[in-house]
């Protein structure tokens, strides 16, 4: 908290600036000195020979075009250096984020297809033998749990991406807080993945039994559910985080502008 205020004053020419004039103010109740004000300045100037003025002049037009070539390089620096920042966190958010969904979404796929099956095994009494899709099931269940447990090591990454990237999301409250709610959709997946399965495989000859004696359909289906509803909100979240990051860096045109409206005004393109 004390680095910023510092930083500002001696960091800056507005902060140079100030400091000279607080010195200015405070110099007659410091050494009893009165310094001059602006229009005795002028008037001393005035006073000066050609030569001399003409070598002040060029000195202060120096140094004023000195501060202003060092402002300006500083300031495209910092603008690329935040622009490299701002573009490798969203990369690293689309990463992560992107990997979660796709996590997700198999989960879900398979959630669907193993409680559908099992049901109409079960329902319409079909024998075992007449069921071969089982068998295909029973080989995804070792890529089931799988993605159980890598799920639960991307929820860990973005837990930490607030805290790895916290200087640059300090102005940037939208970004934590959709990283957050997109953990907080994780999670409802996480709580309801720890569901009973099988070793999974077909090398064991009675695997189609042991899946179906392992498998709750209502469980799967609940797990589906949550998938399919945690796959949407994450989608819409990442996006909003990504356009945070990166709507400075790519500016907004008339033809964006345009295409933004009619899309919030629910018209179609031409």
């Amino acid at each position: 908290m004390i680095a910023y205020p510092v930083q500002l004053l001696i960091g800056t020419t507005l902060g140079w600036l100030l400091c000279s004039f607080v010195i200015y103010l405070a110099t007659p109740a410091l050494t009893s000195v009165q310094p001059w004000s602006f229009g005795q300045l002028i008037l001393w100037f005035d006073e000066l020979g050609v030569e001399a003025k003409v070598g002040i002049s060029s000195s202060l037009v120096t140094v004023l075009g000195f501060f202003i070539a060092l402002q300006t390089t500083m300031h495209s620096w910092r603008r690329q250096t935040a622009a490299s920042m701002r573009m490798s966190a969203a990369d690293t958010i689309d990463r992560v984020v992107s990997e979660v969904n796709g996590l997700i979404l198999q989960i879900e796929i398979f959630s669907e297809a193993l409680a559908r099956e099992v049901s109409r095994v079960r329902t319409h009494r079909v024998p075992l033998d007449a069921a071969p899709f089982l068998s295909s099931l029973s080989d995804d269940v070792i890529a089931f749990r799988a993605h159980r447990q890598r799920l639960l090591q991307l929820e860990q990454e973005i837990l930490a991406l607030p805290a790895r990237y916290a200087l640059l999301f300090m102005p940037l409250s939208d970004v934590p807080a959709a990283l957050d709610a997109i953990a907080e959709q994780v999670e409802y997946v996480t709580k309801k993945i720890w569901v009973r399965t099988p070793p999974g495989g077909t090398e064991h000859p009675e695997h189609r039994r042991l899946l179906m004696e392992s498998i709750d359909p209502v469980k799967f289906e609940e797990l589906a559910g949550v998938c399919d509803s945690a796959h949407s909100a994450i989608a819409g979240l990442h996006g909003a985080a990504r356009g945070v990051l990166l709507g400075p860096i790519i500016e907004m045109n008339p033809r964006a502008f345009l295409r933004t409206v009619r899309a919030l005004l629910g018209k179609d393109e031409d």
